[in-house]
């Protein structure tokens, strides 16, 4: 396991187990609200624990992409697309401000995405304080 992050109660714990190279803020509607910090990777490589079942899921607009929070604590963990293809390919979005330890990942640059507008990226830089 390179990465892990939990919900603030400990009830969702995600394993990532590729390197991360950036992260990506994104001011979309949902985005913005939730505050996320997104890591992308292919679903097969994030082992997504729920022992006490606590994972909830919301999908807005056209359903698309299923956004999962801990009913218990209500921290957004991560998203995946609706279909998901059975080899596991597709990719999953892990929200790294429930990374376990920050330090870890303060070094990468932040993508700031117009998820609002555009669709593109704005900026991107490492921003060490944003973590820390």
């Amino acid at each position: 396991m390179l990465y892990r992050t939990t919900c603030h109660c400990g009830a969702v714990t995600i394993e990532m187990q590729r390197p991360i190279r950036k992260l990506t803020q994104c001011n979309c509607s949902v985005c913005r609200r939730y505050g996320a910090l997104w890591a992308y990777q292919q679903r097969k490589a994030i082992r997504v624990s729920d022992e006490q079942k606590a994972l909830r899921s919301y999908r807005w607009g056209e359903g698309t992409l299923e956004f999962n929070h801990c009913s218990v604590c209500g921290c957004i963990t991560h998203y995946d697309h609706a279909e998901r293809r059975d080899d596991g390919t597709d990719m999953s979005a892990v929200n790294m401000r429930n990374i376990d330890d920050p330090s870890r990942i303060a070094h990468l640059p932040v993508r700031l995405l117009d998820g609002a507008g555009t669709w593109r990226v704005l900026k991107e830089q490492a921003e060490p304080n944003l973590l820390m």
